[in-house]
């Protein structure tokens, strides 16, 4: 017997970004509206800040912007991800 199984697109709403970027690890990913591979990281040291980091296609190795917010911008690093992968913020 073979059983099929699909995931769903993720994170599903902002609140998913939130608890992960929260989380132990503090890193979402997702793909954004345009095909490229896309990041919002915290720092896991001083100075907390959070990085927003797009990459060509799937390519990790090939960046077409990286954004660095302090920690006092956390709430606009959360929109720009969340816009970038089709949520209306």
């Amino acid at each position: 017997m073979m059983i099929q199984s699909t995931r769903a697109q993720w994170p599903h709403t902002i609140d998913d970004i939130i608890k992960s970027l929260d989380g132990v690890w503090g890193l979402v990913g997702a793909t954004a509206v345009n095909g490229n591979l896309l990041r919002l990281e915290r720092s896991l040291h001083e100075p907390l800040q959070y990085v927003v980091t797009e990459y060509n296609g799937s390519d990790e190795s090939d960046v077409v912007r990286k954004q660095v917010f302090s920690a006092d911008k956390r709430q606009e690093a959360i929109n720009d991800f969340a816009a970038a992968i089709g949520f209306i913020v």
